[in-house]
């Protein structure tokens, strides 16, 4: 999702809000703790870094890119990987990065030990990669697990605070903090340059290519100059990545037919995806699409011993249908909203993931319960939880809609059609009901009703309670904030807080909402609880940046009404009115 139709909402919508009358709230002070990012990037032959991802037990991708000499004569590659940094008795291997990848090298490292860490490293004639640390995945009963957990990281919008503070905790750990780094989509942006405007931007954070990306070369050029980022070198050297796209791998609002910010000036979006795609695989340390499958088809399950199933799904390319602009059906739902939910908003063709992808998550996680697996988490691009727009009628006054009105002519007709009840991210799961409720069907007629959620995409924190629409509790979902990607207060300052009382206030499923803060989700599942703690960067604009964490949260395994779920409770870091919510008291 955009920044321009985050919560359903344009640009000029959000600028709007901010005049509305909703007035500040107060907020617990924070410990923060001062960090400077001084990560240096690397530089000569392997100048992109390096990176791990999709380990599986005796597995792992290993990843670089080879700056050649000229673009045209294949640079033969030596990898080598072994549980000592000294790599004493490496396994290793050679091949060959070729123009045909963009010079890009990715093996797959077989034959290795179950939850065991191993280093590894690229070699060329002439020059040495940095070492990098992975982990295979745990067989048997681990004790407990424990992921950093990031979406959104919009390169002109800041910088990369949030990677650094991942790899400076993993650092101070001596490298035993995280299992695993999860990122959940927009991994970075397809837009061109200087399409973010702001007096405190950083200097010299401009998109390479300068125009919007479209061909398989401007993709490719977009993932070298991510790459070449010190802090997402620093995270993705010390830990296996495990990623889904999201919509602007490709296009903003992308959908298996098209997408928002795809036009036909702009030629096939066929050939615009498949670019997209085809550099993807180049660049990032993903395993390459399953035979039989179709490429667009990224979805997969990872096994970590008897305590979690991870299934990351994919909910862009393969089966969504387009998103409603619901303000284009403004005088049907005027006319009959209930026909409007009931006709268009509930169609049942209103596809998300798809038969094929459907069955394999219901399949994956009902053997997981069967096999007495502790969790089972759903690695997920857009919210699933149910967010509905509150009526803000009573919070605007007519001297405020007159004031705005010179701005933003749809003033009036967003008042109107925020009475109805109408999904805040029409873009996200609350925009296909059915098909998740379809989804919620199959995975209670085989006895899950415990998923634990992480969400990325909305650049804010939210914690969910899952549950159908006769009440039946599904689990739990936790969102994390951006990377870098600009938040909401960027568009209603002060007003930000109270703005996200309100639409806790108003959602029964949310029970808490902070749309304040880049950050990042730690998240730590043990044999009988888990944690979710959600920290903060207090800006993106410098590099010396303050983190703290914004709210903690336990999970327990309960049961109601006979059916195995998950019970969120213990909040830490909320001030009075976010615990009052939380608890139910608002």
């Amino acid at each position: 999702m955009s920044d321009a139709h985050k919560s359903g909402i344009r640009p000029t919508r959000r600028s709007a809000l901010a005049l509305l009358g909703l007035g500040g709230a107060s907020a617990c002070a924070p410990n923060v703790e001062r960090v400077l990012s001084n990560a240096e990037g690397a530089s000569g032959t392997f100048e992109h870094g390096i990176a791990s991802g999709d380990p599986m037990a005796t597995s792992v991708i290993l990843w670089t890119r080879v700056t050649p000499a000229d673009d045209v004569t294949p640079v033969p590659v030596i990898w080598e990987i072994d549980t000592d940094p000294d790599f004493p008795l490496p396994l290793s291997g050679q091949l060959e990065a070729r123009a045909a990848r963009d010079f890009t090298v990715k093996v797959e490292a077989t034959d290795l030990l179950p939850g065991r860490v191993y280093y590894y490293r690229f070699r060329t004639a002439d020059d040495m990669s940095a070492v990098g640390r992975t982990k295979t995945l745990p067989n048997g009963s681990p004790e407990s697990l424990r992921f950093a957990v990031v979406s959104c990281s919009n390169y002109e919008h800041g910088y990369f605070n949030v990677y650094d503070q991942i790899a400076h905790q993993q650092r101070l750990s001596g490298g035993d903090r995280y299992d695993a780094l999860l990122h959940l989509g927009d991994y970075y942006y397809e837009y061109g340059a200087d399409t973010y405007d702001a007096p405190d931007k950083p200097a010299g954070r401009v998109h390479e290519p300068a125009h919007e990306i479209i061909d398989l070369t401007d993709y490719r050029t977009r993932h070298a100059q991510y790459r070449r980022d010190p802090n997402l070198q620093s995270a993705t050297e010390l830990m296996p990545m495990i990623a889904i796209w999201d919509d602007h791998e490709t296009s903003n609002d992308s959908w298996r037919g098209g997408a928002q910010n795809h036009d036909a000036t702009e030629g096939s979006w066929e050939d615009r995806k498949a670019a997209a795609l085809r550099a993807y695989y180049e660049w990032m340390p993903v395993r390459e699409p399953v035979a039989g499958r179709a490429r667009e088809a990224f979805y997969r399950s990872f096994q970590f011993g008897d305590l979690l199933t991870l299934v990351a799904i994919e909910t862009r390319l393969t089966a969504r249908e387009e998103p409603l602009i619901v303000e284009e059906y403004k005088d049907e739902i005027v006319a009959d909203a209930d026909a409007f939910k009931a006709d268009i908003l509930n169609d049942p063709s209103r596809s998300m993931l798809g038969a094929e992808q459907q069955d394999y998550i219901v399949d994956t996680f009902a053997k997981s319960k069967s096999d007495g697996v502790a969790w089972r988490m759903l690695a997920n691009q857009v919210i699933l939880g149910r967010i509905m727009t509150p009526d803000f009628t009573p919070y605007v006054t007519e001297e405020a809609t007159t004031a705005i009105e010179k701005d933003w002519p749809g003033i009036h007709d967003f008042l109107t059609l925020s009475k109805y009840d109408l999904p805040f991210y029409p873009d996200s799961w609350d925009g296909y009901p059915h098909a998740r409720e379809r989804f919620y069907d199959a995975l209670d007629k085989v006895g899950v009703n415990d998923l634990l959620v992480v969400t990325g995409d909305a650049h804010e924190f939210w914690a969910n309670d899952l549950t159908r629409e006769d009440g039946t509790k599904m689990g739990t979902e936790f969102v994390t904030s951006s990377v870098s990607s600009k938040t909401l207060i960027a568009y209603l300052g002060d007003a930000t807080a109270q703005h996200n009382l309100l639409l806790t206030r108003e959602n029964e499923d949310a029970r808490y909402y902070n749309a304040l803060h880049n950050g990042f989700m730690d998240v730590e599942l043990g044999r009988k609880s888990g944690t979710v703690t959600m920290y903060a960067v207090d800006t993106v604009n410098n590099r010396d940046y303050g983190t703290f964490r914004a709210a903690r949260f336990t999970i327990r395994p309960r049961t109601v009404d006979g059916k195995d779920t998950l019970r969120m409770g213990r909040p830490r870091g909320l001030n009075i009115p976010q615990r009052a919510l939380f608890m139910g008291l608002g």
